[in-house]
């Protein structure tokens, strides 16, 4: 059984996806994650924690994302080359 190779359309447009949500999840979380941090950082704030609970897994998820979407884009032009 043969294994078929994704084309060179099919892993542009899965990094396109991949980046639109890492880009999303960055754009959520970085802005959450300074709000919990400044709200930590108040006399009478939050749990110096919850920004690593809350805010780290959405930047940790849209860094993952963008870092498969650069290497189905780097698998793309391979393919593109030869």
């Amino acid at each position: 059984m043969a294994a078929q190779r994704p084309s060179i359309a099919t892993l542009r447009a899965e990094a396109r996806l991949l980046a639109s949500a890492g880009v999303l999840l960055l754009v959520i979380g970085f802005p959450l994650t300074l709000f919990l941090v400044a709200r930590a950082l108040w006399s009478d704030g939050a749990s110096p924690l919850l920004p690593l609970a809350i805010g780290a897994p959405p930047i940790m998820l849209g860094y993952i994302a963008c870092h498969f979407a650069s290497a189905r884009l780097a698998r793309a032009k391979r393919l593109e080359a030869h």
